[in-house]
């Protein structure tokens, strides 16, 4: 088990619930919490009366402004599993001025953050400056992951299983949504359709998200916005698992509403990424091919110049030199950052080798 009483307090990935949402994840769970993690569900709750607060002076001042909003131009989605470089990536393209992505305090706070945007001062106060699984800069204004607004709004996403591990049921928490009940698909719908809305009344320009768990969501995505493009980022397994369990332990372990094992997390780890990727495979096919791209985080890495301009030229972005300077001083600003290294056991590169062959054939990476 993890020591859930030794783990010093972070705050939590989904601080964004209104209490009504909390209370339906707990009545999800069967108001499952363990003991040793009452206080984190005690900040939850605060965080519930806050949010739902909040939610209430938004829904007055700006919900009418918010439903008549029509978008004009369909996302971006840069897509890959958990450490694959999709927040290096999603940074990247960023520095475009002509996209617009979900800060850290839009995507942590999707109920109000129009109505409660100067609160980024209190959020940055609170917030750590650094990522803890890779000391990766944080603060309000940084882009973010648009699955921690989804799941704030919705409760449908894998992110579900992080608080619950033990009874997160799958019509809410797969990763895969055939799996969904039809009130968490109609749920799911309704808060990204709103996000964007919200996010492009508050930003304006196309937007630019990116969310590991909507590897497994391209045909739904292409559905519901048919213009939309994809950017899939690819990297060694072995690299992405040993990242993906170091975020566990530096970020997931600190938020469980209830205590699970090493074992447990590391088959979870194993399942998602073989189904997201089996996913991917199928609904790849129903989509225009030229409407996605694919890179290799070593290639981004080796030569990020390039890689970006081979996106942009694919995928028909245009005027790559209006970014280019920003985007060099930015890599120049890179240079004294210290990746992570990862050591498997024998054990763990045979497990991951056996479990995800079809990635390291696919993908040209030596087993």
């Amino acid at each position: 088990m993890y020591p859930i009483n030794t783990l010093r307090f972070r705050p939590q990935i989904v601080p964004g619930m209104t209490l009504r949402l909390l209370l339906k994840s707990l009545a999800l769970n069967n108001f499952r919490v363990d003991p040793a993690c009452y206080s984190r569900l005690a900040f939850l709750t605060g965080m519930g009366v806050i949010n739902s607060m909040l939610g209430c002076c938004e829904t007055f001042f700006n919900s009418r402004e918010i439903e008549d909003f029509e978008i004009e131009t369909d996302p971006l989605f840069i897509v890959g599993h958990w450490r694959s470089g999709t927040t290096h990536l999603h940074n990247l393209m960023s520095l475009d001025s002509r996209f617009s992505s979900p800060t850290a305090y839009q995507a942590s706070f999707p109920n109000h953050f129009i109505y409660s945007q100067v609160a980024n001062v209190i959020f940055n106060i609170i917030a750590p400056p650094k990522r803890p699984m890779d000391d990766v800069a944080f603060s309000a204004e940084a882009p973010h992951e648009d699955e921690f607004a989804l799941v704030a709004s919705s409760l449908v996403s894998p992110y579900l299983k992080v608080l619950f591990p033990q009874t997160a049921p799958a019509t809410y928490a797969s990763v895969n949504p055939d799996n969904w009940s039809l009130d968490a698909l109609i749920s799911w719908k309704r808060s990204l359709s709103v996000f964007i809305k919200k996010m492009t009344l508050s930003e304006g320009g196309r937007l630019l998200f990116k969310s590991p768990p909507h590897l497994g969501r391209i045909k739904l995505l292409s559905e519901m916005y048919p213009n939309c493009q994809f950017i899939h980022i690819v990297r060694n397994p072995y690299k992405v698992f040993g990242s993906t369990k170091k975020l566990w332990k530096d970020s997931f372990a600190h938020v469980h509403l209830q205590t699970t094992s090493q074992e447990f997390v590391q088959e979870t780890i194993l399942s998602w990424y073989e189904e997201l990727f089996s996913l991917f495979e199928r609904d790849r096919r129903v989509i225009d091919p030229k409407a996605m791209i694919e890179i290799k985080y070593e290639d981004l890495d080796a030569e990020p110049e390039k890689t970006i301009a081979y996106i942009y030229e694919t995928l028909d972005l245009k005027n790559f030199d209006l970014v280019s300077e920003r985007l060099n001083r930015y890599i120049e600003s890179l240079k004294n950052y210290k990746k992570n290294s990862y050591k498997l056991s024998d054990a763990e590169k045979a497990l991951v080798s056996t479990r995800w062959r079809n990635t390291f054939d696919q993908y040209g990476y030596e087993m």
